[in-house]
């Protein structure tokens, strides 16, 4: 078997060794959350989550692992450097699908857990009556304590409960990354590009990294805000802050940003 073939048959193994893990985890995970969708501790689907993605990440570095200690050499002695090159260009692409893969499970996880417990929270008697009148109140979908008005001028406290409380607890980020992952993979494709070029680099790369970071923050920071009022009160601002430390950590340091006066989108 030539270099090439055996580089190939390996990665198909980790693909399906990687989709396997996954998969496993995932159906156990599932199958858990049917047990404590009406109340629990999820701290075991906190553990078991981190369990597996350690050994996703092995899988993932065995990838470099293995290219560096046996495929590269063998592969360009063999068949030269437009071979090895596409072969390593091969091996990436895989390690970041794989990686992609990784990251999203978590977030579909937790979102799952959080739409059974939100169904099962809108099960129990949610029946609010004024403290003041005794009027009935029309009960709000709410993750946190609230008021409610009466028409009598009263404010009624009103408690979602622990069940509902335990949707926002797991579901906030969950729901929200699981809404946008297509804005959030456009992100990480638009990172890897700019990290394939050697600096210093061009300034179409950097704003093409600055403009879908803002397009995933717009969308995540949306969902979020359902769980979180106060993010939707200036969503502007939300952006603007979560985008700072971007320009400051990373955009500061490339050559072609600072020279062209760091420029930045308009949020």
């Amino acid at each position: 078997m030539t270099a090439l073939a055996r580089w190939d048959a390996f990665l198909a193994q980790i693909e399906a060794r990687h989709r396997q893990v996954l998969g496993d985890a995932e159906a156990s995970a599932r199958q858990y959350i049917t047990q404590i969708a009406a109340g629990g501790d999820h701290t075991p689907l906190s553990t078991a989550m981190m369990a597996t993605i350690g050994r996703l990440q092995d899988l993932e570095t065995m990838i470099t692992d293995t290219w560096h200690a046996k495929a590269d050499d063998a592969i360009t002695n063999e068949d030269g450097q437009v071979a090895r090159d596409a072969a390593f260009a091969k091996g990436d692409a895989l390690r970041h699908a794989l990686e992609n893969a990784r990251d999203e499970l978590e977030p579909r996880v937790f979102a799952e857990l959080a739409r059974q417990r939100f169904t099962q929270a809108l099960r129990t008697n949610r029946a609010v009556f004024c403290t003041k009148c005794g009027t009935r109140l029309a009960a709000p979908i709410s993750f946190r304590a609230i008021e409610l008005p009466c028409a009598c001028g009263a404010l009624t406290p009103f408690e979602p409960g622990e069940l509902m409380r335990s949707v926002a607890a797991v579901g906030t980020h969950a729901i929200a990354q699981e809404a946008v992952v297509s804005q959030w993979r456009a992100m990480r494709a638009a990172e890897r590009r700019l990290h394939a070029i050697r600096p210093p680099r061009p300034l179409a790369a950097i704003r093409d990294v600055e403009k879908t970071q803002i397009t995933y923050w717009w969308s995540y920071l949306a969902v979020r805000a359902k769980f979180e009022p106060e993010l939707g009160r200036d969503p502007a601002l939300e952006v603007r802050s979560r985008m700072e430390q971007w320009y400051r950590a990373h955009a500061e340091f490339e050559e072609a940003w600072v020279a062209a006066g760091r420029p930045r989108e308009a949020i």
